[in-house]
């Protein structure tokens, strides 16, 4: 395989490319208390899309903001969020995406269900634009409808 640019590519210690190693590290990130841990890996001008109608869906801009709502997010779930399986990933020049298996537990009510994450990156491998599609949107806004707000 042959590349056109002269900027060596940061790799982590498993030769991963760093779109994907970010991806992972966000995913991650997303399932501690430490929400904090994902504003390195986030590009200024971030994006992030939460399909569905729920309390907790929508469009947040920039870091602040996605940190907000991952914060939110643990929260309401009392920190059970938590993946079950990671499915498949696919890495391509400047996307990531990952199907994971997932659970969370809020009100008495477990969810478990697929969800379809999808990263952009910028040219350095910060993500710009994070999308989540859930498998069965009714079921995942019917679950956060019922999480308690902070």
């Amino acid at each position: 395989m042959t590349t056109t640019s002269t900027r060596p590519m940061p790799l982590s210690d498993s030769a991963e490319p760093a779109r994907l190693v970010n991806a992972r590290r966000f995913l991650m990130g997303i399932t501690t208390s430490n929400s904090e841990d994902v504003l390195p890996l986030l590009a200024p001008d971030v994006t992030y899309t939460v399909s569905g109608h729920s309390p907790l869906a929508g469009v947040f801009h920039g870091p602040a903001e996605v940190n907000a709502h991952i914060r939110q997010l643990f929260s309401a779930t009392s920190g059970t969020f938590d993946v079950l399986k990671t499915v498949d990933w696919l890495v391509g020049l400047t996307n990531v995406a990952v199907i994971q298996y997932a659970q969370a537990q809020a009100g008495g009510v477990i969810y478990r269900n697929h969800h379809l994450f999808v990263f952009e990156t910028d040219r350095h491998d910060l993500l710009t634009n994070i999308w989540l599609f859930f498998q069965d949107p009714d079921d995942a806004d019917r679950f956060l409808a019922k999480t308690p707000r902070e």
